[in-house]
C-alpha cells in the first residue's frame, strides 16, 4: 500500500521541463565542445588494480554515505566547473 501512495503521489506531483532543459544543456556543451572530451577527475576513477592507484586514481575520493550531511567534493572535470546546467525556480512548475 505504502508504495502505491508513493506512486500515486509522484504522478500526481507538478512537473516542469527544467530537467529536460538540463540534459539539453549537457548534451550541447558535450557536441560543442573544442577539443579532446574532459577527463572524469581523478578521484572519481576507479582504482582496482595497483598500478591505478598509484596513478591516483581514486585518491580523495569521498564515499557519500560515510557522511552525515552534505559532501563536498567535485564531480566535474576543471573545465566544467561553474557552468550551470540546470536552473529551477518555483515558477518553473
Amino acid at each position: 500500500v505504502i508504495l502505491a501512495q508513493c506512486a500515486v503521489y509522484m504522478a500526481r506531483a507538478p512537473k516542469s521541463v527544467e530537467v529536460y532543459k538540463a540534459y539539453n544543456n549537457v548534451k550541447f556543451s558535450l557536441r560543442n565542445h573544442q577539443g579532446p572530451l574532459p577527463p572524469v577527475p581523478l578521484h572519481l576513477r576507479n582504482a582496482p588494480t595497483k598500478l591505478m592507484k598509484n596513478l591516483g586514481y581514486a585518491k580523495g575520493y569521498k564515499y557519500n554515505p560515510d557522511y552525515n550531511g552534505p559532501v563536498d567534493q567535485e564531480y566535474l572535470p576543471e573545465e566544467l566547473r561553474g557552468i550551470n546546467f540546470f536552473t529551477w525556480t518555483p515558477s518553473n512548475l
